[in-house]
């Protein structure tokens, strides 16, 4: 089972959403909202080791991870994989930003299973995704 959680700036309904949406789809993945995993609020040194020692995958819209030495040096230490929303100023609400995580979900998944941990990835509003 491959666990995906969203950052808590997404809304632990999404993850509900995305659950029931994989279901005839994605049956070898679960996701979960680090709000209701390991509570509101709680430090990316918390979470990023927690999520990594899962062997999990972690959606976010805080780009500062991958700039934060500290942060990033804890992604590299527990084997990470990090998707990185960019939603485009002014589309950053939370419907746009359902939008373009179903816009590109079968591509995270596939970078997933595809990809050697840890690894990194930047999804812009428009455009192709890209590793970091």
């Amino acid at each position: 089972m491959i666990e995906i959680y969203l950052d808590e700036n997404l809304s632990e309904y999404v993850a509900d959403a995305l659950n029931s949406l994989n279901k005839g789809y994605f049956r070898d993945i679960a996701v979960f909202s680090t709000k209701l995993k390991f509570g509101k609020g709680a430090k990316d040194e918390q979470i990023i080791p927690a999520i990594g020692k899962a062997k999990g995958i972690l959606l976010t819209k805080d780009l500062n991870i991958n700039r934060t030495r500290a942060q990033y040096d804890l992604c590299l230490q527990y084997k990470l994989g990090v998707f990185f929303l960019k939603p485009t100023k002014g589309l950053d609400r939370h419907w746009e930003i359902v939008k373009m995580l179903l816009n590109n979900w079968e591509l995270i998944i596939e970078k997933i299973k595809d990809e050697r941990f840890p690894f990194g990835y930047e999804i812009p509003m428009r455009g192709k995704m890209r590793k970091l």
